[in-house]
């Protein structure tokens, strides 16, 4: 059985280029924790989104942000925090929907807005948080659990 509450933490530069730094970050916390490989690969994309969208949409680009992964392990939780600056991210002004469901709705497939629908299909739970200038994304996998709990 892995050992349970353990704290990790992984800062870079919000440059697209370090993103291989978290996805290599988290997928190693993941399989240790004991989820299997593809299990393992879902929260590594899901955690890749929210380091993208920080760095497009909350830095726009600017490469002399920080973005802070820290991983927390819980009996049967893993629970992945993303802090970062820039623009704030306000979740309520984004839809959450399939892209399936939204073109059998609209007849129309649009690019983009995807990947917050990835995020929220792969974690078991998704909270956003502002503390000062500061986002916080927190992500929440249970081990051996196929369904989602909130």
């Amino acid at each position: 059985m892995p050992k349970r509450g353990e704290n990790k933490e992984l800062k870079i530069d919000s440059r697209l280029e370090n993103l291989h730094k978290v996805r290599e970050f988290i997928r190693k916390n993941a399989i240790k924790f004991g989820f299997d490989e593809i299990e393992a690969e879902k929260i590594v994309l899901a955690v890749d989104e929210v380091c993208t969208n920080s760095i497009k949409h909350s830095y726009r680009n600017k490469p002399d942000g920080e973005i802070k992964i820290e991983v927390k392990e819980e009996k049967d939780r893993f629970v992945i925090i993303i802090s970062y600056g820039g623009l704030p991210f306000d979740p309520s002004k984004v839809k959450i929907e399939s892209p399936v469901e939204k073109f059998k709705r609209t007849g129309k497939v649009k690019r983009g807005k995807l990947g917050m629908f990835i995020v929220h299909s792969f974690m078991d739970d998704v909270k956003y948080e502002s503390k000062g200038d500061e986002n916080v994304v927190v992500l929440i996998k249970f081990l051996g659990r196929d369904e989602k709990r909130r």
